[in-house]
């Protein structure tokens, strides 16, 4: 896992991530949301799916379980 100078700041904050997501922000609004097909609401939207496939590949993570460690502490 990389290692920040400002161990404070937020990691979503990055330029990079930022200059990912900037041109994907007019296209997010005219997706249609996910469906459930069964009786439980899904918890997770497209864009939370999409962002957090952006932040994997630019944090370089070893695995999703290694992901989701990082995203619990950060919050």
């Amino acid at each position: 896992m990389p290692k920040h100078f400002y161990p404070n700041s937020r990691r979503f904050d990055t330029p990079s991530f930022a200059e990912l997501l900037k041109p994907l922000q007019a296209i997010l609004m005219t997706v249609s949301p996910f469906k459930s097909r069964g009786n439980k609401p899904l918890e997770v939207t497209f864009e939370h799916m999409l962002k957090s496939l952006i932040f994997f590949h630019l944090e370089e993570h070893t695995s999703g379980r290694h992901l989701l460690q990082i995203l619990q502490e950060d919050a």
